[in-house]
């Protein structure tokens, strides 16, 4: 698989990974390597200039890959005149899932006082820890988390390596994060710098 951004500059270069879950694999690379890229081919926004990118099985693009896949981009994407109780809803209401389960896990992740307020006015790892939770509700074979941690506090990053603990007992976790906190034990850590071969 080839890809880029802008023609003649290529991020990926003829790179071949294949993952296989279930499991968690942590995904890592020096700055510019190309994890955020592996994020956006993952989730069939960037296509690939040559070759293919297939989650599940299914071309990334195609529409039929969206329903057992989650991404979580590292800069989060929220309405600012929205509120955190209104954009679990709305997100849990495009999924078809019910929010009672969403709103207890935002509760889990300390965002109960804030399910009122407005994402425009919340703190940066309050934003997104709602990021993270709008991105991960619903059933799901697979996940791509691309920095979930930052400016995340201590507890409920615990909180969210143990979903990910949980998730990836059936599901195919791919986390991709500079280092990782005491509570990840990664099945794989895989270097963005040798892609090639079969991760299982």
């Amino acid at each position: 698989m080839t890809a880029g951004y802008i023609r003649g500059s290529r991020i990926f270069d003829n790179a071949s990974l294949s993952i296989s879950g279930p499991g968690l694999f942590h995904l890592r690379g020096r700055n510019g390597s190309g994890k955020s890229t592996f994020a956006e081919l993952a989730s069939g926004y960037l296509r690939p200039w040559a070759g293919q990118v297939l989650a599940n099985g299914i071309e990334a693009a195609s529409r039929d890959a969206r329903e057992a896949r989650r991404v979580c981009r590292a800069e989060p994407a929220l309405f600012p005149a929205m509120t955190v109780h209104d954009h679990i809803v709305l997100t849990a209401t495009a999924r078809d899932v019910s929010p009672e389960p969403a709103l207890d896990r935002a509760a889990m992740l300390g965002l109960g006082p804030w399910l009122g307020e407005n994402a425009g006015s919340l703190s940066t790892g309050t934003a997104k820890k709602l990021w993270y939770l709008a991105n991960t509700l619903g059933d799901f074979d697979l996940a791509v988390l691309d920095e979930p941690f930052n400016g995340v506090d201590a507890d409920s990053v615990a909180v969210m390596a143990g979903e990910m603990r949980e998730w990836a007992k059936s599901a195919c976790v791919v986390l991709i994060a500079h280092a990782l906190q005491p509570e990840i034990e990664p099945d794989l850590v895989i270097e963005i710098s040798e892609f090639s071969g079969e991760i299982s």
